[in-house]
C-alpha cells in the first residue's frame, strides 16, 4: 500500500487510535461519524470528473475511544522495533547480527518479559554471555513495554509528516 492509501484515526481527544485504509476513512467521514483533519494530495479516481474527493490522511472520530490498554505482543520483531533494530550495548544496526539478550540471564532467574529482553548484536551478546548487567562493563539498558503507538514509527512505509504530531515523534 502506498502512503496515500492509509489514514490515521484519532479520537475526540486527539489521541491516535489506529491506521485504516483511505477508503474506509472516507466512508466513516461520509456517514458523519468523523471529521477530516488532513488530506493526502491524491484524489480518488471517480468516474464523475466534477467531484474531486481527496483521500483523507487523518480523520478525527466524533467520540472518545476508551481503550484501557492496547496490548503489544511480546515477540522478537516487536523487541527489535522497540530498540530501533540496534544493539542496546554498542549501537550496531546490522540486522543480520541482531539477537535477543536477557538483561538478567536466564541462568540467574531472568524471564522472557518486556523489561528483561533487549536487542543485542551477536558480538555483544557473546561477550555478555551469562554476566549480569552489573558485571558487564557496558551501559545498563532499561527496557520497558512499549505503547502500541510507539511501534508505529517502525512500520515498513513512510509516515506522513502530518501524522507525526499525533504520534509523539
Amino acid at each position: 500500500m502506498s502512503n496515500f492509501r492509509r489514514c490515521l484515526v484519532i479520537d475526540s481527544g486527539y489521541i491516535a487510535r489506529s491506521v485504516i485504509s483511505t477508503e474506509r476513512a472516507f466512508v466513516i467521514f461520509y456517514k458523519g461519524n468523523a471529521q477530516v483533519i488532513a488530506n493526502h494530495p491524491e484524489s480518488f479516481g471517480l468516474v464523475n470528473k466534477e467531484i474531486d474527493w481527496k483521500k483523507p490522511s487523518i480523520i478525527r472520530v466524533n467520540s472518545y475511544v476508551d481503550m484501557k490498554y492496547q496490548k503489544v505482543s511480546l515477540n522478537r520483531e516487536n523487541i527489535y522495533k522497540r530498540d530501533n533494530f540496534e544493539c542496546v550495548y554498542c549501537g550496531s544496526s546490522d540486522k543480520r547480527t541482531l539477537t535477543l539478550d536477557h538483561v538478567i540471564p536466564q541462568s540467574k532467574g531472568g524471564s522472557n518479559t518486556w523489561d528483561n529482553l533487549v536487542t543485542a548484536c551477536k558480538k555483544c551478546n557473546g561477550e555478555k554471555a551469562d554476566l549480569s548487567v552489573e558485571e558487564y562493563t557496558k551501559d545498563v539498558p532499561n527496557p520497558k513495554r512499549p505503547h502500541y503507538i510507539m511501534l508505529m514509527k517502525n512500520v515498513n512505509y513512510e509516515i506522513p509528516e502530518e501524522w507525526k504530531d499525533y504520534l509523539y515523534f
